[in-house]
Order: C-alpha cells, then structure tokens, then sequence
C-alpha cells in the first residue's frame, strides 16, 4: 500500500499491471468514501433547500392575502430577506462540493484536489450555518409565531402574551434539537471523515 501511494503521488511510469490494479481498486475505495460522506451532506442541502422553498411560497401567500395590511406585509418581506444570504451561500456551497464530486472528475483530475475541495466547501457552509442560525432561528422562531397568531387567534399576541411566550419557547426548543441532530449527521460526521481521508493522502 505505502509503494502504490509513493507511485501514485509521484507520477512513477511504467507500474506493474499487478500495482496498477491496486491503484485502480485504492482510487475505486477512496471514491466511494468520499461520495458517501458526500451524499450525507448533500441530503441536506435538498432538504433545506426545499424547506425554505416553502417559507418563500408561505411568506408570499401571507402577504398577498393580507394586502394593505402594512405591518404584516413589512414582517413578510423582512422574513424573506432573513432566508435570502442563507439560501444564497447554501447554493453557492453546494455548486462548489457537487462539482468536485468524484463521479464528475475531469480525466486526470486530481482525487485528492477535489476531496479537498469538498472537505473546505462543506466546512464553509458549516461555520456560515452555525453562525447565521443564531440571528436566523430566533428571529424567524418569532416571525412564525407573531403570523401564526395574527391569522388564527383573535386577538393576537397582545391579548395572549403568555400563550406567544410559550409557543415561541417550544420552537425554540424543537429547532435546537432538530438543529443539533442534523449538524451531527449531515456536517460533523462527514467532515470528519473527509477529513480523515485527506490525512490518509498525506501519508
């Protein structure tokens, strides 16, 4: 194994045809670790992305439907405008890691240069995401529950403080949860993987 990754990494001409089935097993090994790690991640992104295809579809329903209703319209747009950067690097992201998908290598592209690729791309998005999600879910936890009232409960927030208090603890608390898992699952695990491939590169 330490002769096929010195001849791999250096380029040597003329291997065996017995070492070159090994780089071609090893290459075969590395390239489907790293697109498992991959698709872990990559379920999220369509997940997220079609979850915030709905808060768009909602928030402009919402808007239409209470038309000069100015206040509700204003919070509307805020709350798109709260999703926009995040849906934004999510795509951008997401371009990047898909391109550098080892299925679409470029013959004569480097593995390890796009498992790299992979590994900054998705660690990009991760420290953006965790970051963001503390201005975003605060904000968009109390955005959901203002509309929520001010559609179905007469009287709104200002006549049940106590009911808007707690239901905004509660999705709080059901986006903390949900949050963690998904960073554990769809980010920590595969980035550490990822991770632990590149090292084996090194070596």
């Amino acid at each position: 194994m330490d002769e096929l990754k010195h001849a791999w990494a250096m380029g040597i001409p003329g291997l065996t045809e017995g070492l070159r089935m090994e780089q071609v097993q090893l290459l075969s090994i590395t390239k489907a670790r790293s697109a498992r790690q991959v698709n872990r991640a990559m379920r999220y992104f369509w997940a997220s992305l079609t979850l915030q295809l709905i808060v768009y579809g909602l928030l402009s329903h919402v808007f239409v439907r209470l038309w000069g209703v100015l206040a509700v319209q204003v919070l509307c747009l805020g709350g798109a405008l709260l999703y926009l950067p995040f849906t934004i690097v999510l795509l951008r992201q997401f371009k990047r890691i898909a391109r550098a998908s080892p299925a679409r290598l470029a013959a004569g592209a480097s593995l390890r240069a796009g498992v790299q690729q992979q590994y900054e791309s998705l660690r990009t998005f991760y420290r953006f995401k965790r970051g963001y999600e503390y201005l975003l879910i605060p904000l968009s936890s109390a955005l959901g529950v203002w509309l929520l009232f001010r559609l179905y409960v007469p009287g709104a927030i200002p006549q049940h403080p106590t009911g808007g208090l707690l239901s905004y603890l509660l999705v709080l608390l059901a986006c903390g949860w949900a949050i963690q898992r998904e960073n554990r699952i769809h980010f920590e695990q595969p980035l550490q993987e990822l991770k632990d491939l590149l090292m084996e590169f090194s070596q």
